[in-house]
C-alpha cells in the first residue's frame, strides 16, 4: 500500500493507519513485538494498515551514526501518517517508556485518536488521562476499540 517517489523513501497514500506505540528500549525483541504481532494480525483481518516502529530496530543494531535522529524523525512521520495510536503503557510490560510518552504527547498535538492500554488498577498520570481518547485495561478491548474508528 505504500508508494515510492523513486528516492527510495516510502510514502503512504493516506493517513488511515494505526501506529503501534509502546516501549522498545530495554526489551527483548520478543517482548517488544509480541503484542504488536497480535495487533498487526487482527488489524490485517479488517484491512487496517499498521505502522510499527520496531521495523527500524536495525538502525540501532547498525553502525549508523545518525540512528537516533533517523528513528526519531521516522517515528514522528509515522505518527503524522496515522489516524489512530494504539499505545501500550502497561506497567507489567518491562522497559522504558519515555519515548512512548513523548510520542503520545506529539500525537495529541496532531489531534490523533489515542487508545491507551494500562494494567488494571494502574495509576494514571493526569497528562495521560487527558491525552487519551480512550483508556482500556484489556488489550483485546483496546484493539476492538481501534477497529471501530475504521468502520
Amino acid at each position: 500500500m505504500d508508494e515510492s517517489d523513486g528516492s527510495g523513501m516510502k510514502h503512504f497514500p493516506h493517513d488511515q493507519h494505526v501506529y503501534l506505540c509502546g516501549p522498545i528500549e530495554g526489551l527483548t525483541k520478543k517482548e517488544a513485538n509480541e503484542w504488536r504481532d497480535e495487533a498487526r494480525i487482527r488489524f490485517a483481518l479488517k484491512s487496517i494498515d499498521v505502522l510499527d516502529p520496531t521495523r527500524r530496530v536495525s538502525y540501532v543494531d547498525s553502525k549508523c551514526t545518525h540512528a537516533d535522529a533517523r528513528i526519531f524523525k521516522c517515528d514522528l512521520q509515522d505518527i503524522s501518517h496515522s489516524s489512530v495510536l494504539l499505545v501500550n503503557l502497561r506497567e507489567s510490560l518491562p522497559g522504558k517508556k519515555w519515548g512512548t510518552v513523548a510520542e503520545v504527547a506529539h500525537a495529541h498535538t496532531k489531534n490523533k485518536i489515542i487508545i491507551i492500554v494500562l494494567d488494571e488498577g494502574q495509576w494514571v498520570h493526569p497528562f495521560i488521562s487527558q491525552y487519551a481518547t480512550e483508556i482500556h485495561t484489556d488489550m483485546n478491548e483496546a484493539i476492538e476499540a481501534v477497529k471501530e474508528y475504521f468502520l
